[in-house]
């Protein structure tokens, strides 16, 4: 028996005319369910210079901090007790 593979495109995959198409297309619809999820405030404290500083979401504070967001989320996630870097908590 033979499995049929879906085939999943992605936009670096398409040509410029086919990524505007499908833009147009797109425009003026809803957004998917869950793609407004509010943010998060996050508060960090800087060991080194000894401030704690407030951001209000993740990716805010990533950008701030010269990380990627996911880091965040991991270090949270697996309630890390070190500092991260060796100076945010």
């Amino acid at each position: 028996m033979l499995k049929k593979e879906k085939k999943i495109l992605t936009l670096v995959n398409l040509s410029e005319e086919t990524r505007k198409k499908i833009s147009d297309a797109m425009k003026g619809q809803p957004r998917t369910v869950g793609s407004e999820k509010p943010s998060q405030q996050i508060e960090v404290f800087d060991l080194q210079e000894k401030t704690k500083t407030s951001y209000n979401s993740f990716s805010e504070a990533a950008k701030a901090l010269n990380i990627n967001q996911s880091r965040i989320s991991m270090y949270l996630k697996q309630n890390q007790k070190n500092p991260y870097k060796g100076r945010y908590t």
